[in-house]
């Protein structure tokens, strides 16, 4: 999600916006949930008469674009909320997810793909934000206040009034990079901004 969010957009047409990218994200769900099925269902019924299959196949990629789009909106929902804390001219760049290692606590290694977690930190050209669940905000603050470092594979994060958080990240996601972007955008932001700090929500 890399759209610039424009000042003369009006009400109407953003709320017409919003709602066709919550729809986009529900078809696009439920055409990934019925081709993430079909083929299983096709393997499974191979020596059945094809009538038989037919119906099943049917079925099944039916159950799964149900699936598919409900998440889909249910994501895009989210996508929204995030979106709607975004300044004009600021865009989304990336999202981590992560899990807290409690300060002083052993940390544990970096999670599976397919592991659970409910939070995640989001990058933007202005700043850097905590999510629970993907849409309650925790923390937000612009990259001048911030200094991203490594301990291990932990990234620590921490703002003008001391620790925010130590993190550690999926296995598919090197902690160097968030800590380089981080780095990179910190570079780029000017030392004063005339739009409020931002902050705990």
């Amino acid at each position: 999600m890399n759209e610039v969010i424009g000042p003369n957009v009006g009400a109407g047409d953003a709320d017409a916006a919003r709602r066709k990218r919550v729809r986009r994200s529900a078809a696009w769900g439920g055409v990934a949930g019925a081709a993430g099925v079909v083929p299983v269902a096709i393997n499974a019924t191979e020596f059945w008469p094809w009538w038989l299959n037919l119906v099943f196949c049917l079925f099944v990629g039916g159950a799964g674009a149900f699936t598919g789009a409900v998440t889909g909106r249910r994501e895009g929902r989210k996508s929204e909320v995030r979106r709607d804390t975004l300044e004009a001219g600021e865009r989304q760049l990336g999202q981590y997810r992560v899990r807290i290692v409690p300060e002083g606590a052993q940390a544990p290694a970096p999670f599976k793909e397919d592991d659970y977690t409910s939070y995640s930190l989001t990058t933007t050209t202005h700043r850097l934000q905590l999510w629970e669940f993907g849409y309650v905000p925790q923390w937000s603050h612009p990259w001048r206040d911030l200094h991203l470092a490594l301990e291990d594979h932990v990234v620590v994060i921490t703002g003008p009034q001391g620790l925010l958080g130590r993190f550690i990240l999926g296995r598919n996601v090197v902690p160097n990079e968030l800590v380089l972007v981080a780095d990179r955008l910190r570079a780029r932001a000017p030392r004063h901004s005339a739009a409020p700090e931002s902050g705990e929500y």
